[in-house]
């Protein structure tokens, strides 16, 4: 299975973005995320990165992933 993950700008915002792919049938699971700068929050999602990006970029979330 394909998955990909994206760094958030907080659990808040991780936690939106899985509820929402949830709701579009997406599976994701929610990550600490422990780094020089402290801890932060990554999503890690069970999908298409073309199908996923969009849906996320409708509530604000950036994949924030090169091409």
């Amino acid at each position: 299975m394909n998955h990909f993950i994206i760094n958030t700008e907080s659990m808040t915002q991780a936690e939106k973005a899985r509820v929402f792919l949830a709701r579009h049938g997406i599976r994701s699971k929610v990550e600490r995320t422990v780094g020089r700068g402290g801890c932060s929050f990554s999503l890690r999602i069970f999908g298409e990165r073309e199908k996923v990006c969009p849906l996320l970029g409708q509530i604000g979330v950036s994949c924030g992933l090169p091409r």
